[in-house]
């Protein structure tokens, strides 16, 4: 599986994952350089560093510039080019906390552009789960569900079980579940859920 990991400026916990390509999304790339891992190139308009850090950065990282006015967040800029190179697996590392309109537009780029993007955070993490079965391990001390479209979900192996359940966008009583089994299992009949793990 070719993977991209894709680290914001708020990435504290980058994922380390052997031969994954690793991209900086503005100043994410001063995290991953802090971390010991050199950025294939960075994306963004870099209005959240100072020019001399910019002009640092230049002489050892490949920069695409973008204007500060645009209609493209940096993160959905860098996950559209990730996308054209053919990753099938995406991680934007630093995806929550900070500003909510943020952590929300990320969301949406999960839940409307790339279904294989994952939101990385310390302690959290954010996938979809399309038509299918599939195994979640029970290292998460929280697991909820959302359906991104009307949906059929069967849960096995949690606290609160579900078998062949109708769920659709509007509905909320899927939130904080656990795994109680060694892991969770959860088929997908139909539709898509956007699955949230969480520690906190």
């Amino acid at each position: 599986m070719k993977t991209a990991i894709l680290a914001t400026p708020r990435a504290t916990d980058i994922p380390v994952v052997a031969g994954a390509t690793y991209i900086g999304v503005d100043a994410g790339a001063l995290r991953l350089q802090e971390a010991g891992i050199a950025p294939a190139f960075a994306v963004g308009d870099f209005d959240s560093m100072s020019p001399d850090a910019l002009e640092q950065m230049k002489k050892t990282v490949p920069i695409e510039r973008h204007p500060v006015m645009k209609d493209e967040s940096d993160a959905e800029l860098a996950v559209a080019i990730a996308k054209e190179k053919g990753f099938d697996r995406i991680v934007l590392a630093g995806a929550f906390g900070g500003r909510v309109d943020h952590t929300i537009a990320n969301l949406r780029l999960l839940a409307y552009r790339a279904r294989n993007l994952v939101l990385y955070d310390q302690g959290q993490v954010a996938f979809c789960l399309e038509a299918g079965v599939h195994r979640l391990p029970a290292r998460f001390r929280n697991v909820s569900f959302f359906a991104l479209e009307p949906s059929v979900i069967t849960l096995e192996g949690f606290l609160y079980p579900l078998d062949s359940r109708a769920i659709d966008v509007a509905d909320i009583y899927t939130l904080s579940n656990s795994i109680v089994a060694k892991e969770g299992i959860v088929t997908i009949a139909s539709g898509a859920v956007l699955c949230v793990m969480t520690d906190r």
